[in-house]
């Protein structure tokens, strides 16, 4: 990856408004980088979420795009997190798939394309979240008029990786 385009809890503006708090890193990348799996885990969620254009080809809705979820056990205290990848323009694994560390998972998606969610720039929006999971999709950003007590579930995804030695997952 090239580097961080947009930081963990960074407060995003697009289109002239507030979008919300940043859960994870972007990481500029162009398309069909290939991105592996942080470690061993098991796919809980792998699907395209597109953006959508209007007839005249105006953005009406940005989203993730291609999205996988990865259940991990942390080592050192059992405890369940989960890695997030977003825009992915191809996904090479599906929800029940075991996965190990290093493993191909899926390639960067195509700036403006549905699989990349209908974004400007090719990246990786990669997030850490360790709270309850309700086997459903789970948010890039954090909005005002949520409940402020979830922030605490995401974290740093560079940080967190330091702190765990993913070879024993």
């Amino acid at each position: 990856m090239e580097k961080i385009s947009s930081s963990f809890q960074e407060r995003n503006i697009f289109d002239k408004r507030f979008w919300g708090i940043h859960l994870g890193i972007d990481m500029d990348a162009p398309a069909e980088t290939q991105v592996f799996s942080i470690g061993r885990g098991t796919v809980v969620y792998s699907k395209l979420h597109p953006g959508e254009f209007s007839a005249d080809e105006k953005i009406l809705k940005r989203n993730w795009g291609g999205i996988v979820i990865i259940a991990h056990k942390n080592i050192k205290n059992r405890k369940v997190f989960y890695s997030l990848y977003g825009h992915l323009g191809k996904r090479y694994v599906k929800k029940g798939d075991s996965v190990e560390i290093g493993e191909l998972i899926g390639m960067v998606g195509k700036s403006m394309t549905e699989s990349n969610g209908i974004w400007e720039d090719e990246h990786l929006h990669f997030a850490i979240y360790d709270g309850p999971y309700h086997a459903k999709v789970l948010p890039g950003y954090y909005k005002r008029y949520e409940d402020i007590e979830k922030l605490k579930y995401w974290k740093e995804p560079l940080e967190f990786i330091k702190k765990y030695n993913p070879q024993y997952m």
